[in-house]
């Protein structure tokens, strides 16, 4: 593996903490115009990432040599395709997640284009999915179109 410069490794932490506050931002206004997330969750939205553990393997993720993480998918086949129900205000949040995303990348809340690319490739409980486009039809998202 290449050793990274302390230089490149403080511009990735650097470049990584202006996006996540950001991100952070508008998962915030995403998730009022979704309604019905509280506001502490919200507001509590990634704040794993600001510790020892997780922000440098972040800012190399988005902001250096990106990997391929798998998210929180079940690996003991204990749950439906490998993946567990989540409640719906977590997928709520999910979208909101999408929603800051693609504000803080693109400049617009709107995520057809990457809807349409992804939504077809998320592993998700069936009841999650349907939950999800819930959330996405109550944001005037054809379901038909994106998935």
């Amino acid at each position: 593996m290449e050793t990274v410069g302390q230089d490149v490794m403080d511009e990735w932490c650097n470049d990584f903490f202006e996006s996540l506050h950001l991100h952070k931002k508008y998962v915030m206004e995403a998730g009022i115009m979704i309604g019905g997330i509280p506001r502490r969750m919200l507001f509590d939205h990634d704040a794993s990432k600001f510790t020892f553990d997780e922000y440098p393997h972040y800012a190399r993720q988005f902001h250096g040599d990106n990997g391929d993480p798998d998210g929180y998918v079940a690996r003991d086949g204990s749950y439906t395709d490998g993946v567990m129900r989540m409640p719906t205000i977590y997928v709520a949040e999910m979208v909101a997640d999408w929603m800051g995303a693609s504000k803080a990348y693109t400049g617009s809340y709107d995520m057809t284009n990457w809807l349409k690319v992804n939504v077809p490739k998320i592993k998700l409980h069936n009841d999650s999915r349907a939950d999800m486009f819930t959330v996405l039809k109550s944001l005037n998202y054809d379901p038909w179109e994106v998935s």
